[in-house]
């Protein structure tokens, strides 16, 4: 069998099991729940999660308020989880 150069290597060496395996799924929340992600600046994660302390409020909660008032601004049904 001849040798494959591993992506980001600079020898040769024989294939790699990792790659031949598919990645492990992420922990499933639930059935029909999903994961939405963005990125932002690190000063954005930090506002959020003082609003969150400063309510007694999680995160994911305060982006379902977000979300649903974005749904609502456009016309749709604000149907996020709070």
């Amino acid at each position: 069998m001849p040798d494959t150069l591993n992506p980001g290597e600079g020898v040769a060496g024989p294939p790699s099991d990792a790659a031949a395996k598919p990645a492990p799924l992420a922990k499933s929340r639930g059935p029909g729940i999903v994961t939405i992600a963005a990125h932002f600046p690190e000063p954005v994660r930090r506002q959020l999660r003082i609003i969150a302390a400063q309510e007694g409020r999680t995160s994911q909660s305060l982006l379902g308020e977000a979300l649903n008032d974005l749904f609502r601004k456009r016309g749709q049904l604000p149907i996020a989880p709070e």
